[in-house]
């Protein structure tokens, strides 16, 4: 498969429309009809049904957009840094960040960064950890800030912090009314909770061993999907704190969770890739300023 190919091929995905397509590529209807025949034949699958003068992607042309997306853009990726490489350090850094911590960290240390090497570019994507975890291993993303645990065999990290769990909640709910210093976890399970979806299992597991119910009415990513539940007093939302953090002046209450289990945050880059100079700098940058 050429990568030509399958840029084009997304912009017919995009439109599902050959001729707007090919106008907005620069490029003859004809020619690019017979490119896509030819990939279909190429892959042995029928990637558009043709209905009048519209197409319909099919399942198979749906999965090759998702792969596409991802070999275009470490297409992208690899020229940038071969480029970066012949420059020096003025390249562009890829960083990948759970949305919560992230928007903690990531400027602060980006400022810093900054200071030292001025012509350094950032290329930022944030998600939930799972998200960030799949860029990184696809070499979407050069460093990942993430929730730990995470697989040592292939990873390098800096351990960032431990953080405890929170009670998310509108003024008005009962817990915080009662302005209390903590939330129990009796009284949580009485509460209609809502939890990141990547945690139902381990926040379910927390109660079982208290031999608790555990009322999990809503999964939610990302986190203003929680929030907007939460503004609207349907329940309570547990977070890590960071994240309760990133939400500051918004109208909404926060409470530690009684004796809370605590979420260990990492920084992480593959342990087999030969890095980037802008990538080596940057880690021992943060080594740096967690080690001052």
């Amino acid at each position: 498969m050429d990568i030509k190919v399958l840029r084009n091929f997304l912009k017919i995905a995009e439109y599902e429309n050959i001729t707007r397509a090919a106008a907005e590529l620069h490029i003859a209807q004809p020619h690019l009809t017979r490119q896509l025949h030819a990939l279909e034949q190429e892959l042995g699958v029928t990637l558009f049904v043709r209905e009048k003068k519209r197409l319909h992607i099919t399942d198979e042309g749906r999965f090759l957009r998702q792969q596409a997306l991802h070999i275009t853009d470490l297409a992208d990726k690899t020229a940038t840094q071969l480029l970066d490489m012949k420059s020096g350090l003025s390249g562009t850094l890829y960083l990948g960040a759970i949305e919560t911590v992230g928007m903690i960290y990531l400027p602060t240390w980006i400022e810093g960064f900054r200071a030292q090497y001025p012509d350094v570019k950032y290329n930022m994507w944030s998600g939930n950890s799972t998200d960030v975890m799949e860029r990184l291993a696809k070499h979407l993303v050069d460093i990942a800030l993430i929730r730990e645990p995470y697989d040592a065999n292939l990873y390098e990290a800096i351990h960032l912090l431990d953080e405890q769990w929170m009670v998310l909640m509108h003024p008005s709910h009962r817990l915080a009314v009662q302005a209390k210093h903590f939330v129990t976890w009796e009284e949580l399970s009485q509460e209609e909770l809502m939890v990141p979806t990547q945690r139902i299992e381990e926040i379910s597991g927390w109660f079982a061993e208290k031999e608790l119910p555990c009322r999990i009415t809503c999964a939610f990513s990302p986190l203003a999907n929680a929030v907007a539940m939460v503004e609207h007093n349907l329940g309570v939302a547990i977070l890590p704190d960071s994240a309760c953090h990133a939400l500051h002046g918004r109208n909404l209450k926060a409470i530690p969770i009684e004796d809370s289990p605590t979420s260990g945050v990492a920084v992480l880059w593959h342990r087999q890739t030969e890095l980037t100079g802008v990538t080596e700098r940057f880690i021992a940058y943060l080594r740096e300023r967690m080690h001052s």
